[in-house]
């Protein structure tokens, strides 16, 4: 079972930069979400070229998401690892 970016957000001290990325990351998987919705539509309007722009918007989009979540890892890692040397 994984874990949601509620889960991440709440019980945390204050780390601006997780919380970035957790946005970063629920913007750009909300706006791949809607260029899929918005690449059909403009099939459906017989704008071929422009169904074929947001496709390609959204495959770059999840080249983004897939960074953010390396950078993610990295973070919890890294604090995973602060903690453990805390104990």
């Amino acid at each position: 079972m994984g874990i949601s970016i509620s889960d991440l957000r709440s019980g945390r001290e204050s780390d601006q930069t997780l919380e970035n990325l957790l946005t970063a990351l629920s913007l750009n998987l909300d706006l791949r979400a809607r260029y899929r919705v918005f690449e059909f539509e403009a099939a459906q309007e017989g704008h071929s070229d422009v169904a074929q722009l947001f496709a390609e918007l959204r495959r770059m989009e999840q080249q983004q998401i897939a960074e953010l979540l390396a950078g993610l890892r990295t973070r919890l890692g890294a604090e995973f690892e602060t903690q453990k040397e805390l104990a």
